[in-house]
C-alpha cells in the first residue's frame, strides 16, 4: 500500500471512537436509525417529498460503519476526505427508487459531520456527481459481504498489471507500458483487484450500468467493462468530460487496510468494527481499542543537569519539581533577557513559544487532539467540565478557537471568551482564527460569530496578510464564492448585505 501503514494505524484509533460505535449498535439494534445517526455524528436532512421513502431505506443503514469505511485524507491526517456519496442498496435501481446520499466535510481540518440526504434514481452517479457505495460497507445486513469482495493475500509484492491478471480480470493487451507508467505515477498499486472486480459486476447488477471510468494519473482512466462475470479493463486517454461512463474511486477499491494491520500485528483483530470483525475474522471475540496514551501523563525532562518529573493532566503542564519561588527567579530571568531551560523552557513550548517539546509530550498532545477532532463537541465539552486546559495548543501553534470549525462554536465560543482565550490569539505563522477560517473558505457562520464576538480582521499574519485584505481580494471575485461565506465576508469588512 502506497500511503503508510501508519496513517491507517491512525485512522483506526481514533476516527471511529469506540464510544460511537458502541451507541451506534444499542441504537440501530433497538431499531432506533436516527439516534444511530446522531451517535455517529450524521446529519440528517430528507427533503419533506422523499422522507417517508428516504425513512424506510434508512432502517437498515449503519451510520458507523459507513464512516468506517469512508476515504480519508491520509498524507497525516485521519480526516475524511471531501467527496459525495450514493448509499447503492442491494435491490435492482430503478428511476423512481429513493437513495440514500452521504456528503462529507468540504474542509479537512473542518468538522467531521457528514450529511446524509436523498435522491430519486441514480442520476448522481451516471452524471458523475457521486461516488457510489455498495451496500456491505453501510447496510449491516450485507456487512458480511466484505470478505468475499476482498482480496486475501497481502497488498504489495507484484506490479498492478499482474495482480489484475491474477485476479482474473481481461487486461487489454498492447498496453504494458502505460501500466508500467501507472504503476510509477499513480495510486494504482493501492486498488484491490478482486474488490473492484467484484463492486463492477455488483454495481452493474444493480445499476444497469456496464461501464466504469477510474481515473489514475493526468487525463490516463481505466476503462472497466462489465460482461457477464468477465471484467475487461484497458487504458483510455481522455480530454473532455461530456458522455463519460460514471467514476469509481480508488478510495472505495483500496486493499484492506484492516487486513494488512492485523496480518502486521499493528492492529488486534477484536479491535475491529464488530461488522468488519465478524466478516473478516469470525468468531473472534472482540477487544478495547488499544489507546496507549492517556489524558493524564507522567513525563521526565532534563532540567538543570538532573531528570525531573513533569505532570501533564487534561492538557495542564505540572512542574512538580519547582515551587512558587522557582518561577518567581524564572520570571525574572525571562524579564532580562535571560535565556529559559529545561522544565520551564518545556512549558513555554508548550504554551506557543519557540522550543522543541520531548517526544512523549508531543505524543500526547497529538492523541489529545485527535480525541477532540474526531470526538466532536461533546467530548470538547466533557472534557472542558473535567478541567481541559482551554488555551490548549496544537502543533502549529493554533488553539481550540482555532479549531472552532470542527465543533458547534454557538456553544463553545462564548465558553472559551469567558475562559480568557482571546479571539485575536495567533498561530505560528501568525494566523488568528478569523484568518484561518476565512483562507480555508470555512463556515459562514463562524465567521459572522468571531466578528460579533470582537476578532480584530486587521491583525497581520508573519506575511503581513490580515482576514480583511484576503476578504477584499476574495470578493473581487465574488461569483465564485458560496452565497453565505460572500454575505459573510461583506459582514467582516462592514459592507451592506
Amino acid at each position: 500500500m502506497s500511503h503508510s501503514l501508519t496513517d491507517w494505524e491512525r485512522v483506526r484509533r481514533y476516527a471511529v471512537p469506540e464510544r460511537m460505535i458502541v451507541a451506534c449498535t444499542a441504537a440501530r439494534e433497538r431499531g432506533d436509525w436516527r439516534a444511530a445517526c446522531e451517535a455517529a455524528r450524521i446529519d440528517v436532512d430528507f427533503e419533506p417529498s422523499l422522507a417517508l421513502e428516504a425513512e424506510a431505506v434508512a432502517r437498515h443503514f449503519a451510520p458507523d460503519l459507513l464512516r468506517w469505511h469512508l476515504p480519508r485524507a491520509l498524507n497525516g491526517r485521519t480526516t475524511l476526505d471531501q467527496a459525495r456519496y450514493l448509499l447503492i442498496p442491494d435491490a435492482p435501481v430503478w428511476r423512481g427508487s429513493v437513495l440514500l446520499t452521504a456528503e462529507t466535510p468540504r474542509d479537512r481540518e473542518g468538522h467531521q459531520r457528514i450529511r446524509l440526504s436523498a435522491v430519486r434514481g441514480a442520476a448522481d452517479v451516471t452524471g458523475r456527481t457521486a461516488i457510489p457505495v455498495p451496500a456491505y460497507l453501510w447496510d449491516a445486513r450485507h456487512s458480511d459481504r466484505l470478505a468475499v469482495a476482498s482480496g486475501v493475500r497481502a497488498a504489495g509484492g507484484t506490479s498492478p498489471l499482474e495482480a489484475f491478471t491474477e485476479a482474473g480480470i481481461e487486461v487489454a493487451p498492447g498496453q504494458e507500458e502505460t501500466w508500467s507508467m501507472a504503476d510509477e505515477r499513480s495510486r494504482l498499486a493501492e486498488v484491490d483487484p478482486w474488490r473492484l472486480a467484484h463492486d463492477a459486476r455488483w454495481l452493474a447488477a444493480r445499476l444497469w450500468e456496464r461501464t466504469w471510468l477510474l481515473w489514475a494519473v493526468h487525463n490516463r482512466f481505466l476503462k472497466i467493462v462489465v460482461d457477464g462475470d468477465t471484467v475487461h479493463v484497458a487504458w483510455q486517454m481522455i480530454f473532455h468530460e461530456e458522455g463519460l461512463p460514471p467514476p469509481l474511486r480508488i478510495g472505495m477499491l483500496r486493499w484492506s487496510a484492516d487486513r494488512e494491520l492485523v496480518r502486521r500485528g499493528r492492529l488486534a483483530p477484536g479491535s475491529l468494527h464488530p461488522l468488519v470483525r465478524d466478516a473478516l475474522f469470525p468468531g473472534t471475540p472482540s477487544a478495547p481499542a488499544d489507546v496507549t496514551a492517556g489524558l493524564d501523563d507522567l513525563v521526565r525532562v532534563r532540567c538543570g543537569g538532573v531528570w525531573h518529573e513533569i505532570d501533564v493532566r487534561l492538557g495542564q503542564l505540572g512542574l512538580l519539581a519547582h515551587d512558587p519561588a522557582d518561577r518567581q527567579r524564572e520570571r525574572a530571568l525571562r524579564a532580562f533577557g535571560g535565556e529559559v531551560t529545561g522544565c520551564f523552557a518545556v512549558e513555554q513550548a508548550w504554551h506557543g513559544a519557540p522550543g522543541r517539546l520531548p517526544r512523549r509530550l508531543r505524543d500526547y498532545r497529538a492523541d489529545l487532539w485527535q480525541r477532540l477532532v474526531h470526538g466532536g463537541t461533546q467530548t470538547l465539552v466533557d472534557l472542558l467540565d473535567a478541567g481541559l486546559d482551554p488555551h490548549l495548543r496544537e502543533s502549529n501553534g493554533g488553539t481550540l478557537i482555532h479549531r472552532l470549525g470542527g465543533f458547534d462554536h454557538r456553544l463553545l465560543l462564548p465558553r472559551l471568551l469567558a475562559a480568557g482565550v482571546d479571539p485575536d490569539i495567533r498561530d505560528k505563522e501568525g494566523n488568528t482564527a478569523l484568518h484561518r477560517v476565512i483562507v480555508q473558505h470555512g463556515r459562514a457562520d463562524l465567521i459572522v460569530a468571531l466578528v460579533d464576538a470582537g476578532a480584530d480582521p486587521n491583525v497581520p499574519n508573519r506575511e503581513g496578510d490580515t482576514a480583511s485584505g484576503y476578504a477584499e481580494r476574495s470578493l473581487r471575485h465574488s461569483d465564485r464564492l458560496r452565497h453565505d461565506f460572500r454575505q459573510a465576508l461583506r459582514h467582516l469588512l462592514g459592507r451592506p448585505l
